[in-house]
C-alpha cells in the first residue's frame, strides 16, 4: 500500500479504461492545486463574514429562514447564470466546441468523462448544503464571529467518521489527534462563558457571558441561558449535514468525473426545490419566532423588506441599515459561487476531507477579517485572548491532521491481490508437477 505524503501531487489509481486516462491527463498542476487550495481559503473567509453580516441586519429567526430557504437559493442561481455563460463562451473559444448552449442541459454528454450524469445525483449534492443553511442561518444572528468559526471546524471531524464508513478511508493516530485538538478548541473559546458566565456590563464587554452577541447596531445583546444553549446546539447540529453532503460530493465527483461547473448548476437548481420544502421550519415556535402557516406570504414580503433596508415592525430596527442589507447579500452571493466552484475542483481532484482541511483555514482568516469593520460592519468584534488561543489551538490541530495523509482502499486492489494469490499458487503448483 503506498501513501501520498503531499495530496497535492497526483494520485496514484488504477487505470480501468480510455475514461480513466483521460480523467487522469486532465489533472491539474501542482501548483494550480496549491493557488485555487489558497484562492478558496482566502475567498471562503470573506464570504462567512458577509454572510454574518447579512444574518446580523436580518436577526429575526424568521426573516433569516425566510431568506435562506427561498431568496437566497433562487437569487443565487441568476448569479451563476452569469457565471456559466461567461464560462461556455470562454470554452468555446478555447477549442472545446462540446460546450454548445446546451451544456447545462439533462443528459449533456459533457457532464462527465462518462457521459451523460443523472441530475438528480447532482442535486443531492445541495441537500447537506440547504439544511446546514436552514438550520445554521438562524443561529449565526446569535453567535460571535470567533465562535461560528471554531465550532465550524467539528465538519472535519464529522467528515472523517463519514469518510471512514462510507468511502473506505483509512486514517492514523495523527488525524484522529487533530480531531482531538478540535474539540478543545472549542473549549478553550467557551471556557470563560462556561466558567463565570459573567452577564455584567464588564463581562459582557470583555467575552465572559455565554448569551452575549454583538447585532448590526453595533450593541451587545444578552439572551436567556436557555436560549443561548439552544442556538449553540442548533448550530452545532447543521454542521453534520454539510458534512455528509461533502462526503457525497467526492463519491460522485471522483467516481464519475463529472464537470464541475455542470455539477454546480444542477446542484443549485436543486436547492431551489430544497429550500421550498424546508419553509415549514418557519412554522416551528423557536425563541424570538412564533410564526402561523397562514402569515408565510407575509413573513415572505417582511423578510425582503427587511432586505432592501426598511424595518418592516417595530424591534426590526437591525433592518435599517446604510447602504441597505440587500447591498452586502448580493456582494456575498459572488463570494459565495466562487467558493462553491472552487470547492467542488477541490473535492474532485483533492479530497472532502481537504476541503474541511482549508475550511478550517479559512475560518481562522475570518476571525481576523470579522474584527474589522470594512468588512464586518458595526458588528466587528475584537477577538479576546481565550478566541486567540482556540484559533491557534485549532490552526495546530489542523497542521497536526496534515502530517499523514488518509489513504483509502482502491478498487481493484482486491482483485489485484486476489490475482497475485492465484498467480503464487499457481506457480508452486506448476514446480510441484515438475518435480
Amino acid at each position: 500500500k503506498h501513501c501520498i505524503p503531499n495530496p497535492f501531487l497526483p494520485k496514484r489509481v488504477p487505470l480501468m479504461g480510455k475514461a480513466e486516462d483521460a480523467a487522469n491527463s486532465r489533472r491539474p498542476g501542482t501548483t494550480l492545486l496549491f493557488v485555487g487550495f489558497l484562492g478558496y481559503i482566502f475567498v471562503r473567509a470573506i464570504d462567512r463574514v458577509f454572510m454574518k453580516r447579512v444574518t446580523n441586519s436580518m436577526q429575526s429567526p424568521t426573516y433569516n429562514l425566510m431568506l435562506w430557504n427561498v431568496i437566497y437559493p433562487m437569487s443565487r442561481q441568476f448569479v451563476q447564470a452569469g457565471f456559466w455563460f461567461t464560462y461556455i463562451w470562454i470554452m468555446r473559444q478555447t477549442g472545446h466546441q462540446g460546450y454548445t448552449w446546451q451544456f447545462l442541459f439533462p443528459g449533456s454528454s459533457a457532464a462527465s468523462s462518462k457521459g451523460s450524469v443523472p441530475v438528480f445525483k447532482l442535486g443531492l449534492f445541495s441537500l447537506g448544503d440547504q439544511i446546514c443553511n436552514c438550520l445554521g442561518g438562524p443561529a449565526a444572528a446569535f453567535l460571535s464571529q470567533v465562535m461560528l468559526s471554531i465550532m465550524n471546524n467539528t465538519s472535519i471531524i464529522f467528515t472523517l467518521v463519514l469518510s471512514a464508513i462510507f468511502l473506505g478511508t483509512r486514517f492514523s493516530q495523527n488525524h484522529y489527534a487533530g480531531c482531538a485538538m478540535v474539540v478543545l478548541s472549542i473549549l478553550v473559546g467557551l471556557s470563560q462563558k462556561l466558567g463565570r458566565n459573567d452577564c455584567s456590563e464588564n463581562g459582557i464587554q470583555h467575552g465572559r457571558c455565554l448569551g452575549a452577541y454583538k447585532a448590526s447596531d453595533g450593541l451587545f445583546h444578552v439572551l436567556s441561558a436557555e436560549a443561548a444553549v439552544f442556538w449553540y446546539c442548533v448550530f452545532l447540529l447543521s454542521i453534520f449535514p454539510y458534512a455528509a453532503g461533502s462526503v457525497y460530493k467526492q463519491y460522485v465527483l471522483q467516481g464519475r468525473d463529472v464537470e464541475v461547473v455542470y455539477a454546480t448548476w444542477w446542484s443549485g437548481c436543486f436547492q431551489i426545490l430544497w429550500g421550498v420544502l424546508m419553509v415549514p421550519f418557519l412554522w416551528i415556535k423557536l425563541p424570538g419566532q412564533h410564526l402561523p402557516p397562514g402569515r408565510t406570504f407575509e413573513a415572505f414580503v417582511d423578510a425582503w423588506s427587511c432586505l432592501c433596508g426598511h424595518a418592516p415592525h417595530p424591534g426590526d430596527e437591525a433592518c435599517a441599515t446604510s447602504p441597505a442589507p440587500l447591498f452586502w447579500f448580493f456582494i456575498y452571493l459572488f463570494f459565495c459561487v466562487s467558493y462553491q466552484v472552487l470547492g467542488l475542483w477541490l473535492t474532485k481532484y483533492l479530497s472532502a476531507v481537504w476541503i474541511m482541511v482549508a475550511s478550517v483555514l479559512c475560518l481562522d482568516l475570518t476571525n481576523v477579517l470579522g474584527m474589522m469593520h470594512v468588512f464586518a460592519g458595526k458588528g466587528a468584534q475584537i477577538m479576546s485572548v481565550n478566541d486567540w488561543l482556540a484559533t491557534a489551538l485549532a490552526s495546530v490541530a489542523i497542521w497536526v491532521y496534515s502530517f499523514e495523509p488518509e489513504t483509502r482502499a482502491l478498487p481493484g486492489a482486491e482483485h489485484d491481490h486476489y490475482d497475485e494469490d492465484n498467480d503464487e499458487a499457481a506457480s508452486s503448483a506448476s514446480e510441484e508437477s515438475d518435480s
